[in-house]
């Protein structure tokens, strides 16, 4: 490996440790409903967001609608009760950064754990899915251009995904699009295709 390769491996774990640390980033303003350090986060190109059944929001306005307009109550802004809680986990993250080195995608497993209103009552429940996201370096810096979650199950801690694998359909009316894939537990097999390709066998 001559010099110039080996700077080439540096900035690529670089660029991977850059990443994970914007999607952990992320997680930890989703937990204390920082939603305008989120908007920071994304690309002004940004392509869309997609929150499993809400539907596909598209470019850096569709992110306000989401992250400002729909979470933060928009300007006036929304003062949650102080037993309010997101807890968001992201595991075992998977990154490839494009040869050009100018784009990502990263794969990662969640649970969520929430406390939060639901209509006359107040409910405790908990969420499993996965991200599917896409990285654009812009300026020297790693911005999320697409995040798309996909909801396996959202279920009341009292009764568990088995039995209630899924509470509601929530579509949003001012979507830009319906959800591109949404098949929850326990149909949710091979629903959200992978970035990247077999490591050994490369399919």
């Amino acid at each position: 490996m001559d010099l110039e390769e080996l700077e080439k491996q540096v900035q690529l774990q670089e660029d991977i440790q850059e990443i994970e640390n914007l999607q952990r980033i992320y997680g930890y303003y989703f937990d204390n409903n920082m939603w305008a350090p989120i908007l920071d986060l994304f690309s002004d190109n940004a392509e869309s967001v997609e929150i499993a059944d809400h539907g596909v929001f598209y470019g850096k306005k569709g992110v306000r609608r989401v992250y400002w307009d729909m979470f933060n109550g928009g300007d006036k802004g929304r003062v949650n009760p102080p037993w309010n809680q997101y807890i968001v986990m992201q595991m075992g993250g998977v990154v490839d950064v494009a040869p050009d080195g100018k784009s990502a995608s990263g794969r990662w497993q969640t649970w969520l754990f929430e406390a939060k209103p639901a209509g006359a009552y107040n409910r405790q429940e908990y969420l499993h899915g996965y991200y599917e996201n896409k990285y654009l370096k812009e300026n020297g810096k790693w911005y999320l251009s697409k995040l798309y979650w996909n909801n396996t199950f959202c279920s009341p801690v009292e009764q568990g995904w088995l039995n209630l694998p899924l509470m509601g359909w929530m579509p949003l009316p001012d979507a830009d699009a319906p959800p591109t894939a949404f098949h929850p537990y326990p149909y949710h097999r091979g629903n959200l295709p992978y970035h990247y390709r077999h490591p050994v066998t490369g399919e």
